[in-house]
């Protein structure tokens, strides 16, 4: 097998595993939801799961070992591809934590054994058609197609990358910035305080507490950093599920929960914005 007609056929798959994801999660939460860490409309580890499936799996003797065989390779696939992506960026992009027999929320049961059928159907139901459909190129079409398309998909992998490493400088300096306002916060308060328990409680009450004070803090500092970001780094960072195990990993899902919330407010007004002339014409 060629490994340009192997690289199309990792795109593809990419595509396909890109496009069941986004259907499934969007239907899920009834809105539009972007799956995937890249720009582009592929998940690479659906590619990667796809064809090492055909390749390894085609020679099994039946269905049942391709199912339990894809079953643990996918496992193996996607705890690697986690833990990977998790020290490299520090960011997860699934987590089955809630779910029932899970492992560090990397895997779980039931969606392995989803994977373990997914393979069968991918080597029994599609594979069949897609080896058809790239069978008749010619083999220098296609090593012309998978240089294009390597090009497209290593551009893509080296921006998200390189959005995803400065996405976390942000944050680790917006969390720099509210721990030191808070520091000063904190002594400034003691100091305060000190002089007024002379005079008495009563004049505490109108003083912003530390957490009140924090809140506003970070709320100020999400807002400040989410404006300096492009859009590239806003897709990657929606399409994130959360920042595990590092210190900011509480902005890191504010700024999630502000783009969410700017975006439902943009839509918002647009529809207000349409209805008004509707019903201005309706008074006349």
């Amino acid at each position: 097998m060629h490994i340009s007609t192997l690289f199309i056929w990792f795109l593809l798959y990419s595509i396909i595993g890109w496009i069941y994801e986004t259907v499934f999660c969007s239907i899920k939460k009834l809105k539009w939801d972007n799956r995937g860490m890249l720009i582009g409309p592929y998940c690479p580890i659906y590619g990667v799961g796809a064809v090492l499936d055909v390749l390894l799996c085609s020679r099994l003797p039946d269905a049942g070992s391709v199912f339990f065989a894809c079953m643990l390779g996918s496992a193996v696939l996607e705890y690697a591809t986690s833990y990977a992506t998790e020290r490299l960026f520090h960011a997860v992009w699934w987590d089955y934590s809630k779910l029932p027999f899970n492992l560090h929320g990397r895997i779980c049961l039931s969606c392995s054994l989803g994977f373990g059928i997914a393979g069968w159907i991918v080597l029994y139901g599609i594979h069949p058609y897609l080896s058809r459909l790239t069978a008749p190129l010619p083999l220098e079409l296609q090593e012309l197609l998978s240089l294009l398309f390597m090009a497209v998909f290593a551009a893509d992998c080296t921006l998200t990358a390189d959005s995803l490493a400065q996405i976390n400088v942000k944050l680790e300096a917006t969390m720099r910035a509210i721990d030191a306002q808070i520091a000063e916060k904190y002594e400034s308060f003691i100091e305060n305080t000190k002089q007024n328990i002379a005079e008495g409680l009563d004049t505490l009450k109108g003083k912003i507490s530390l957490e009140e004070y924090r809140e506003h803090r970070t709320i100020e500092e999400v807002k400040k950093t989410l404006l300096t970001m492009n859009w590239v780094q806003t897709r990657v960072l929606r399409s994130s599920v959360s920042f595990r195990r590092v210190s900011y990993s509480d902005i890191g899902s504010r700024m999630k929960h502000a783009l969410s919330f700017g975006k439902r407010s943009k839509r918002n007004k647009e529809k207000a914005s349409e209805k008004k002339p509707n019903s201005e014409k309706d008074n006349a």
